[in-house]
């Protein structure tokens, strides 16, 4: 079953359809509205109203559709590749016409925000399918993509988009869901959905509404935050085994976060294979809990009360640099990978160098600890709010002036290593320019 929205309701042409169980039929249903003029990035599938076979939670679903579709970016110039499978489903008559004829989308990467060329590698180390090949900017592979969004979620400079996968427009559809208070949000990738036994979890559907990702990692620790902020009582990732990239991922990050700040049970992972949902889950909240809108954890943790020791985090979301000083010798090589501008080097003074840390804007993507040349960097993943607020100086020396014409030659740090690594003495204080003259004319050369 389907239901056609009118071009005013979404800005275009637009269908959402109440998916079965035979994906056949499906594939046919969607090359039938393609060819009436629907875009595919304008079709929805919905499968949640099986799980929840109730009149009111199906309205829910469509409506939380719309609202999905209304809020995704425009698709005309969307970037998207032709294939045979429709849903990861091969449709029989593309056993005997190997033809593409559906459209999925892929990831827009942006090239003036990407920061390639300052050596993030973080969409590189995200992708599962290997469909991002580092360069400046890197490219994608549309053959191998499988449009999860991981490399969405793993890119600090925003510069990874989609065109059917904004945070935003997954929110406007998880706002929707909320409808009435006390609802639980289950969130479930595709697979999942469509792989069988979701039947076993015995959703309530006074309780739960559900919300499709493509993968549980499309998410930050930040965006689940804000799902739950839409109005549930709490939020779960669903996954079926190693089945989805990315999970628990952002979900596990959450949930040790709330957990750390007293606040347990708003956000949790289920495994489809441990059977059904704890029966705990199930009851309402007892104290409704309002999480202010912040795009930090450590910002977040500020403002809900602070807490005697650091919040230990089982990956990506916050971080807290670990700088052994003597190690250190203050190139900078450290603050200018930093994307969030977290690390970064001053001069307080003339003649003076610091390296200061704002925990505030630290996302532990450790990119810093991957291009230290002395191992004096490590990043512990957690979250200190009481950090929150000031900027560490993690260590302070002073620049080596040139002996000839005080232009900075480099830190003392810096200086005192190359000169304990060098078999003969030799002139360190003396910049570029001025090195080889003085060189020169120690030999009998003028100029």
């Amino acid at each position: 079953m389907s239901r056609a929205l009118p071009r005013d309701a979404v800005g275009d042409l637009a269908a959402v359809v109440l998916g079965g169980r035979d994906l056949e039929r499906q594939a046919l249903s969607l090359e039938g509205l393609t060819r009436a003029g629907v875009h595919p990035l304008r079709i929805r599938f919905l499968d949640a109203w099986r799980f929840l076979p109730n009149p009111a939670a199906m309205e829910t679903h469509v409506r939380a559709a719309i609202a999905r579709l209304r809020a995704a970016e425009p698709v005309d110039r969307a970037p998207m590749r032709a294939t045979t499978t429709f849903r990861g489903y091969l449709p029989r008559r593309s056993l005997f016409v190997p033809l593409p004829r559906f459209r999925a989308p892929l990831p827009r990467l942006v090239s003036a925000r990407c920061r390639a060329i300052s050596g993030c590698h973080l969409c590189v180390s995200a992708c599962p399918s290997k469909a991002i090949a580092k360069g400046t900017p890197p490219t994608i592979d549309a053959a191998t993509c499988t449009s999860c969004g991981l490399c969405v979620a793993a890119c600090p400079a925003d510069a990874v988009g989609h065109p059917a996968l904004s945070v935003d427009a997954l929110a406007a559809e998880a706002e929707a869901l909320a409808d009435i208070p006390h609802r639980n949000l289950l969130v479930a990738c595709t697979p999942v959905l469509l792989g069988g036994g979701m039947e076993n979890l015995r959703l309530e559907p006074e309780r739960w509404r559900i919300l499709e990702v493509p993968a549980l990692g499309v998410f930050r620790a930040t965006d689940v935050l804000r799902l739950r902020r839409a109005g549930f009582d709490r939020v779960v990732g669903l996954g079926a085994g190693p089945c989805c990239p990315g999970g628990p991922g952002p979900f596990a990050v959450a949930a040790a976060f709330l957990d750390g700040l007293g606040l347990p049970g708003l956000v949790g992972h289920w495994d489809l294979e441990d059977g059904p949902l704890p029966a705990r889950w199930s009851l309402p909240a007892a104290d409704e809990v309002l999480l202010p809108a912040t795009d930090s954890l450590p910002k977040l943790a500020a403002a809900l009360g602070s807490v005697s020791a650091p919040i230990e985090l089982p990956g990506r979301g916050a971080g807290l640099v670990v700088l052994d000083a003597a190690r250190c010798t203050l190139c900078g090589l450290c603050a200018e990978r930093c994307i969030p501008g977290a690390l970064a080097a001053e001069q307080p003074e003339p003649g003076a160098l610091r390296l200061v840390f704002d925990a505030a804007m630290c996302d532990g993507c450790a990119l810093c600890a991957d291009v230290c040349p002395e191992r004096a960097l490590t990043v512990r993943r957690a979250v200190d709010p009481r950090a929150v607020g000031s900027r560490a100086v993690l260590k302070e020396d002073a620049w080596v002036l040139c002996a000839s014409c005080g232009t900075r030659v480099a830190p003392v740090a810096m200086v005192a290593r190359v000169a304990a690594q060098l078999r003969r003495p030799l002139r360190l204080d003396l910049c570029p320019d001025c090195k080889p003259l003085t060189l020169a004319s120690h030999i009998g050369f003028s100029r």
